[in-house]
């Protein structure tokens, strides 16, 4: 009797120990979660009701929302802004995520060359963004001033005329084909060598192989990338504060420079922080249900594979 009790409470000791330690390490990410990722949303919603007057917020209810629909029908600034994400998130999904897939499938069949150029595109991810802006920026002012020299034109300032905004989408696709690359190879390695095998002895082409067995089995991957396209599409500042700081031309900023400015910028002010979550709080609300549906819409009608 003695026996059996023991091991019951043996068995209690064994069960608070698990407990104990399952609470010791689910604690501090909750906690974190709490503070730093609900803490904040709810803070933002409740300072985008807000008004800063006199060193403090007062309630203003919804001034900053009706200020933030004005300004993108009636700011330039706002308005180039959002053109320029719109324009930004069509690089990314038309231009960026293609080469990334087709560059990896270029990489992971090992055709010769592969290795350059998983050197080269994967290059930016390894070296400071700062330093990679200055590297582009000092490439730009020297090289092209030789072209338009050779050809016998006068070379533009193409930071500041009309040409900035296709440089800077050149530099876009430049620094955001690495972190793609990595993820596809890192699907496309995860393909079983079987199936590879058995479409190289039916005698299929490598457009074949990547259309019908590759782009298949690599879909969720890519899946992710255009949900987090979409979810991005407000906030990506383009590397635009990269090359101007706080004083890029209005025409070539975006939403998330725009409101990146507004909180960290040199002219920013407390003032500032209740519009820029304003902001925040309507992009969220805009972007939420657009992602959740992209999501919806790729996992039923997009390409179905197991392996």
């Amino acid at each position: 009797m003695k026996s059996v009790l023991n091991n019951i409470k043996a068995k209690h000791a064994g069960k608070k120990n698990t407990y104990i330690f399952m609470f010791a390490m689910l604690c501090i990410p909750i906690l974190f979660f709490l503070v730093f990722n609900l803490g904040v949303k709810v803070n933002s919603v409740l300072l985008s009701l807000k008004q800063y007057d006199r060193g403090d917020y007062k309630f203003w209810g919804f001034g900053n929302f009706q200020q933030v629909f004005y300004d993108l029908s009636n700011n330039y600034e706002v308005k180039e802004a959002t053109k320029n994400s719109i324009i930004f998130y069509g690089v990314n999904m038309l231009v960026i995520l293609p080469l990334s897939v087709f560059t990896s499938y270029f990489v992971y069949k090992k055709i010769p060359g592969s290795e350059f150029f998983k050197i080269m595109c994967y290059l930016p991810q390894m070296v400071s963004a700062i330093v990679m802006t200055l590297m582009f920026k000092y490439l730009v002012d020297k090289l092209l001033p030789m072209v338009y020299i050779a050809l016998g034109q006068q070379a533009p300032n193409v930071f500041v005329d009309g040409t900035k905004l296709g440089v800077m989408i050149a530099y876009n696709i430049w620094v955001g084909i690495g972190a793609n690359i990595i993820l596809s190879l890192g699907a496309m390695s995860r393909i079983p060598d079987q199936l590879i095998e058995v479409g190289e002895l039916e005698g299929i082409s490598l457009w074949k192989e990547f259309w019908m067995i590759t782009f298949p089995l690599i879909f969720p991957t890519i899946t992710v990338f255009i949900v987090t396209g979409v979810a991005g599409l407000f906030t990506n500042q383009a590397y635009v504060y990269n090359f101007y700081g706080d004083f890029a031309p209005e025409d070539i900023g975006t939403l998330g420079y725009f409101m990146f400015i507004k909180v960290i910028g040199k002219n920013s002010s407390p003032a500032s922080y209740p519009y820029a979550s304003a902001f925040g709080v309507l992009f969220t609300l805009v972007a939420a249900p657009i992602t959740l549906v992209v999501k919806y819409l790729l996992e039923k009608f997009g390409p179905e594979a197991e392996f």
